[in-house]
């Protein structure tokens, strides 16, 4: 899933059809080990919404994750944990207070379309710095109030590219493109952007997150591969991809 679709990829195989088949039988297939088991136990529990064929006003589509009511800005919080400092907590208004930052960027998806939308936020550096992060753990797991989680390389959270992000296209953040915060990683299908982000982890070993560990078609590093892509801004047409940030179009 330019903001949207959680879950995103080149599409060599008709995901949609795939998704559309564990809806119809409730579970997916049967997987082995404790995190195979709790992706599945998510899936049971949760709910899947399949985006439409039409793309909203952004020239996007949604997919949520577990649909719940949009988070109230006012009582939000971003936990923050593993940096040094227990317990961190902030307020949508301690976010207010970092320097913004305007980035055109597309967001591609696996399911072969993308979109390209002007975002504001701030950099992940930014950030580090407001909590005075001290900390040698190498990877960031993402969890977000719709039970949604995935897990970053610092590496790729410091990427002068990566930015958290609170308004598109000259609005605030939308609740279903995100608000009041999500990520954006333009080298990384749209399933690695997440959105409603409520907890940042340190932590010294990775994982696959929720929908790599789950489905076979998605990476746990989510860069884009070759291939081709459908941009909404052009529609019938299909360009050749060379991989990471689409930037040519």
């Amino acid at each position: 899933m330019p903001v949207t679709t959680r879950f995103t990829r080149s599409g060599a195989v008709n995901r949609r059809v795939f998704l559309q088949s564990l809806l119809a039988t409730g579970v997916g297939a049967t997987f082995t080990g404790d995190l195979h088991a709790q992706a599945q136990a998510e899936r049971r529990r949760n709910g899947w919404i399949i985006p439409t064929n039409k793309p909203d006003r952004f020239n996007l589509k949604v997919m949520a994750f577990n649909p719940i009511p949009a988070p109230d800005p006012k009582t939000w919080e971003l936990s923050i944990e593993g940096s040094g400092e227990p317990g961190v907590k902030l307020k949508a208004g301690d976010l207010d207070k970092l320097p913004r930052v305007a980035q055109s960027s597309r967001l591609k998806c696996v399911q072969c379309w993308s979109g390209r939308v002007n975002w504001e936020g701030f950099r992940a550096e930014a950030l580090l710095r407001l909590i005075h992060a001290k900390t040698d753990l190498l990877w960031l797991r993402v969890d977000c109030a719709d039970k949604y989680y995935d897990f970053v390389k610092l590496e790729d959270l410091r990427h002068p590219r990566t930015l958290f992000a609170v308004g598109m296209n000259g609005e605030a953040l939308s609740p279903e493109h995100g608000a009041p915060l999500r990520l954006i990683l333009p080298a990384k299908y749209g399933y690695k952007s997440s959105k409603l982000i409520t907890r940042l982890t340190f932590v010294d070993k990775g994982g696959m997150g929720l929908v790599a560990d789950g489905w076979p078609y998605y990476s746990a590093s989510g860069d884009i591969l070759p291939g081709v892509d459908h941009p909404f801004e052009f529609p019938d047409e299909t360009r050749k991809i060379a991989g990471g940030e689409i930037v040519d179009y």
